[in-house]
């Protein structure tokens, strides 16, 4: 009898490690899609760093979705490599996009797509900066930026400004941006083409309008942030072949496609304001 009465009491016990475990991990499965998980996430994109190896951030961030490379000139040699390539990363929360040169890691981005999420931007900037990206707008993140950049059209728009802190910002250059691919409203300023600053280009620098400081600043949400070694590289170029999610690539990926992503071209209208 007593080894009748031991053998229920093993079961109730094994019964009851059975259920505490299921409990455990369906409280920690839980935990880890939402405020858990996040957490996760923004620790990971604490220690993105420009210098590190492809091996380094893939073990950080996964297996990239796409490659993109510097297009080619017709001044191009056949056996000429890329000056560039960028590798682009699905996150749950975000998407990142990683600039190679020459096998060195020289910028990257950050781009929020989930709207329970932000990354607190204290850190990355050595403490030039404070605000949340995908929750500040560019009149609370930034008093005197170096350059604007804005640009409208019918099926995208993005607004973006410079930042440079010298030594106290790891003599690094940031962009602050608003992406359409990601969270967040942008309110045009009325310029479908802006270039101020740090944008300008020595051939360019009578072509565009000044922007103005309007409602747009406060009523814009930052997004995205680049960070990057080569300011010029960036700054030079259209945004489209800066190191940021894109929409018409981002698009294609119908499977982890953000739901949020095209949620922002009401406000843009037809690109005019």
């Amino acid at each position: 009898m007593e080894f009748v009465e031991s053998l229920k009491l093993a079961g109730t016990v094994l019964a009851a490690l059975i259920a505490s475990r299921t409990i455990w991990s369906v409280a920690r499965a839980k935990y880890l899609k939402g405020w858990g998980g996040r957490k996760v996430w923004r620790r990971k994109l604490n220690l993105l760093a420009n210098g590190a190896t492809a091996d380094y951030v893939k073990d950080l961030l996964g297996t990239p979705v796409f490659e993109n490379h510097q297009p080619p000139s017709i001044w191009v040699q056949e056996d000429e490599k890329p000056k560039w390539v960028d590798h682009v990363f699905s996150t749950p929360h975000a998407w990142v996009v990683t600039r190679r040169i020459e096998d060195r890691l020289e910028a990257w981005s950050v781009t929020i797509t989930d709207p329970k999420f932000w990354w607190d931007l204290e850190d990355v900037t050595f403490r030039q900066v404070k605000g949340r990206l995908g929750r500040v707008t560019f009149s609370n993140l930034l008093d005197s930026p170096s350059g604007k950049y804005e640009s409208s059209r019918a099926r995208s728009g993005v607004y973006a400004e410079s930042a440079s802190f010298g030594n106290p910002g790891g003599y690094q250059a940031y962009v602050f941006m608003h992406n359409q691919e990601g969270i967040g409203a942008m309110k045009p300023s009325g310029n479908s083409d802006v270039r101020v600053g740090d944008f300008q280009r020595p051939d360019d620098r009578d072509e565009y309008p000044a922007s103005t400081d309007g409602a747009h600043r406060s009523e814009t949400t930052v997004n995205t942030i680049i960070v990057t070694w080569q300011r010029d590289e960036i700054t030079h170029r259209t945004w489209q072949l800066w190191p940021v999610a894109a929409s018409d690539q981002m698009r294609l990926l119908h499977r982890f496609q953000k739901k949020n992503g095209w949620q922002n071209k009401r406000l843009l209208g037809d690109g005019n304001g």
